[in-house]
């Protein structure tokens, strides 16, 4: 709902003394304050970044959360968003005169030697997109394609204990990073480059991790690379989108109407980045019966997204989630063969 004016006021006039870190001035005062809604005692704000894949977009969160927490509003949640071109013109013309600048645009990295640069992502977590990320890759293998998997889940790697695998990777005399050859397919997570079990990162060093684990790494020949994605509509996808050529979108969705929800805020972001989705894969559609080896659905089937095709529908399966290589069965390899064979095809290999 909407909030009364007083209250608005009085947020912007806190808002007011936030300043975008790098441009060093006031965020109200760039524009980049989009609507802000009140939801039962949690406020809901949208911040406009200025340069898609800000890196110091985590900074922007925490320093409205302390100002804001000093006035009493302790539940606060952000939604970032960009600002388009006329917008950001806008913007010039309030910070030449004071001698300021914009921050330079995300640097982009060029293809390699890597045909198809396929994301796998949706906005929610906990709809399996690490689980969905390897399913597809031993496909792909198992399909005759040189397959590449890069984890961009800085927080919360995943793909190697999904595989069964620890190990660490080399560094190759080209000084290039040498990725986990598993099964046939080319791997790196930032799980291989450090042993520390848990990392606490800021929004500068996910992007610069991310980045050094693509450039960085000696991929080789691939017919096609798999990212796997954080959640989440912030730095870290972000960064992957605006920095490495992603030819198309894998969204990763399960029956439940929230997930489904949440999916099309995901094509939303998409859109605004200008990446297609080819297709949904739908994790946790069902569960096979342990004694009759029948299909029993978990939840009523809702219409996902309009316009999007659902390649593939995936069982829900627990043992998946320590070692899927040594449980996976050769019928759900075959439902993505076909997934893959479509994505393939949609991206032009």
């Amino acid at each position: 709902m909407s909030v009364d004016k007083s209250e608005l006021d009085s947020i912007f006039s806190l808002l007011d003394k936030v300043k975008d870190p790098e441009i060093g001035i006031s965020i109200t005062k760039l524009g980049m304050v989009g609507a802000i809604e009140k939801e039962g005692n949690i406020i809901k704000i949208r911040i406009k970044l200025t340069v898609p894949g800000c890196p110091l977009s985590s900074t922007i969160e925490k320093d409205i959360k302390v100002i804001l927490g000093s006035a009493g509003y302790q539940n606060v949640e952000l939604e970032f968003s960009y600002m388009t071109r006329d917008e950001l013109e806008n913007i010039k013309k309030s910070i030449r005169g004071e001698n300021k600048q914009l921050p330079p645009p995300i640097a982009k990295y060029d293809k390699k030697k890597i045909k198809n640069i396929i994301a796998v992502y949706s906005a929610k977590g906990g709809v399996g997109k690490s689980s969905v990320v390897s399913l597809l890759a031993l496909a792909a293998e198992n399909f005759g394609y040189k397959t590449g998997v890069l984890d961009c889940d800085v927080s919360g790697p995943s793909i190697q204990t999904i595989l069964g695998t620890s190990h660490m990777a080399a560094v190759g005399e080209n000084n290039k990073i040498t990725p986990l050859v598993y099964e046939g397919i080319k791997i790196i997570s930032v799980d291989m480059l450090t042993n520390a079990e848990a990392l606490i990162w800021r929004g500068p060093l996910v992007s610069s991790a991310i980045k050094q684990m693509y450039d960085d790494a000696d991929w080789g020949d691939l017919d096609v690379l798999f990212l796997d994605l954080p959640p989440g509509t912030s730095d870290g996808p972000i960064t992957v989108f605006q920095s490495i050529p992603v030819d198309a979108i894998l969204l990763v969705t399960t029956p439940q109407l929230l997930s489904q929800t949440v999916g099309k805020k995901t094509m939303l972001m998409a859109e605004t980045l200008k990446v297609p989705i080819i297709g949904i894969i739908e994790n946790m559609s069902y569960i096979i019966c342990e004694h009759c080896g029948g299909k029993m659905e978990i939840d009523k089937k809702q219409e996902i997204i309009k316009g999007v095709p659902v390649l593939a529908r995936l069982p829900f399966k627990k043992e998946w989630a320590t070692n899927l290589r040594k449980n996976v069965n050769g019928d759900t390899i075959s439902e993505l063969k076909g997934a893959i064979n479509v994505s393939i095809s949609k991206v032009m290999l």
